[in-house]
């Protein structure tokens, strides 16, 4: 987002090449997360992300992809990651019920359940966007920002925001079903290490940066609500990787591979001398 913009006099003639670097480091670890979460999820027959932030994730995509994205290399972006996230949607369809099993009825319609939730948060993200890149009213304009050749149109706020918002959604979600499972099926220390550190320099470290080199354009960074949020993605994924390594201590490896903790292997075998 941005690739268009116009800088003002005072800010670094760095400003582009850093900030480039930075988002694109922060891309290259989330694909290799993708990568490592769909791997994971095959072997684990499981899947990784939670149901609402790989819809979440995978609406934020095809929208931007098909929509707000302008320059090619953003559009390739956004692409890559919609393609390689058909690998995480595979998991869902193909091992999700397996999840759910406390709840068949989820696990019979998981994939309707799915296609339900892609479709809500591509129809609420398109709504957003088309709200703030209105060139008639765009929301929040700035001097220098571009968009399609509309000064004032801020779709590096927009990407922000929406991008805060589905980490937060992912980091927590992922904390509250790592605790829940008590297995790490579909995670490992790679996948929560290019997790983290491709937010930290993606997001955190991104806007960060565009904040300290031209404030004027980037308050939002420091607004009270998003220190919130990106302070509360950074803790939950650093209480995950505590949570992580307690589980793995405490599960087992069951022969088709998927991963159980010891609670549900006794309990499992409980119900087993009660039939």
């Amino acid at each position: 987002m941005g690739s268009n913009d116009i800088p003002p006099p005072h800010v670094s003639p760095s400003y582009r090449s850093i900030s480039t670097q930075l988002l694109g480091a922060g891309g290259i670890f989330y694909t290799a997360t993708y990568i490592l979460m769909t791997r994971q999820s095959l072997r684990d027959r499981t899947y990784a992300m939670p149901l609402f932030s790989l819809a979440f994730n995978f609406g934020w995509e095809i929208v931007f992809a098909l929509y707000v994205a302008e320059s090619l290399p953003e559009k390739t972006i956004f692409t890559t990651w919609l393609l390689i996230d058909i690998g995480l949607v595979y998991a869902v369809v193909k091992y999700g019920a397996g999840e759910w099993g406390h709840a068949p009825v989820v696990g019979r319609n998981i994939g309707k359940i799915f296609a339900a939730m892609v479709a809500w948060w591509c129809w609420a993200l398109w709504a957003l966007c088309v709200w703030w890149v209105d060139e008639k009213d765009p929301v929040n304009p700035k001097a220098g920002k571009l968009y399609k050749g509309v000064e004032g149109i801020d779709t590096t706020e927009l990407g922000f925001w929406t991008a805060l918002v589905a980490q937060v959604v992912l980091s927590v979600g992922l904390l509250a079903q790592i605790i829940v499972r008590g297995n790490s099926g579909g995670s490992s220390y790679a996948i929560w290490a290019t997790r983290f550190f491709g937010s930290v320099m993606g997001l955190n470290g991104y806007y960060a940066y565009c904040w300290w080199v031209w404030p004027e354009a980037h308050a939002y960074f420091v607004n009270p609500f998003a220190v919130c949020l990106w302070t509360t993605w950074a803790m939950a994924d650093l209480a995950y990787l505590v949570v992580l390594r307690s589980v793995r201590k405490t599960e087992t490896v069951l022969g088709d591979g998927r991963k159980m903790s010891v609670r549900d292997v006794v309990a499992a075998k409980v119900d087993v001398k009660h039939l």
